[in-house]
């Protein structure tokens, strides 16, 4: 498989606070890559300076062979790269149709097999239409995504950036409060998009038992360093991640 994201040597700080040091690892295309760690190890601001809303003291972030660093944040997602967040970025007040199409208008040109000769219009929202028919989404489209209850916001939120026709999607902790039938749901549907889509996924996840099921490779992070990269079924193994992230007893 081919690189589809490098991260070299990535250094960022907040008033002295170390949040990344020295972190590198790569992403191949295929991948369903799980960054996990404790509290503060670093995985949400690894997903900002990676999807550009943070700039690294030092280090390299490299997509599809381009140095994204000094990149805004639209013009990655116009280059394939998307992102969810921890807190639910939605527009309440908007229509789930229209928070989807947003997405999809941002990556307009990744989907002019769509009936090319079709306005640009109507071709946004033929694609938004079928990735709210792919997530089991199209009863709501006319409801404000605000009204939603929260596991059918944190999928309309993967179906915004999905809409954007990504070829690496970061997920920040998609499964957190959701409950058990709502977590399969939403697995389904990501391991669904990476075969039928082609979707790489690297995302950020607390539920190990998930990460260790569907991961194809884990990144364990602890205050802002990398102890472990490799197979899911290394990570029990490595002393330094039991101690870091499991507990001593594991």
């Amino acid at each position: 498989m081919s690189r589809l994201l490098e991260a070299e040597d990535l250094h960022l700080s907040f008033r002295g606070v170390k949040a990344l040091a020295g972190v590198s690892f790569t992403v191949s295309e295929g991948d369903l890559f799980a960054v996990i760690g404790p509290n503060g190890a670093g995985k949400t601001s690894l997903l900002n300076v990676l999807s550009g809303l943070y700039k690294p003291s030092r280090g390299k972030v490299v997509f599809l062979g381009e140095e994204l660093v000094g990149q805004s944040p639209q013009d990655r997602v116009r280059k394939g790269l998307g992102r969810t967040f921890q807190n639910l970025e939605l527009f309440r007040g908007m229509t789930v149709l229209d928070n989807v199409k947003l997405g999809a208008e941002l990556a307009v040109g990744a989907y002019t097999d769509l009936l090319p000769h079709a306005p640009t219009e109507w071709r946004i929202r033929r694609w938004a239409e079928e990735v709210l028919d792919y997530l089991h989404l199209s009863p709501y489209r006319h409801a404000p995504a605000g009204a939603l209850p929260y596991g059918l916001q944190k999928r309309v939120e993967v179906a915004r950036a999905l809409a954007g026709r990504p070829k690496l999607l970061l997920l920040d902790e998609p499964m957190a409060g959701l409950s058990l039938e709502e977590k399969q749901d939403l697995a389904r549907f990501l391991l669904d998009a990476r075969r039928e889509w082609g979707v790489t996924l690297l995302l950020v996840e607390h539920d190990l038992k998930a990460v260790l099921e569907l991961s194809t490779c884990v990144l364990v992070m602890s205050y802002g360093e990398v102890l472990y990269q490799g197979a899911p079924s290394g990570v029990r193994e490595d002393p330094r991640v039991a101690e870091a992230y499991l507990g001593r007893s594991a």
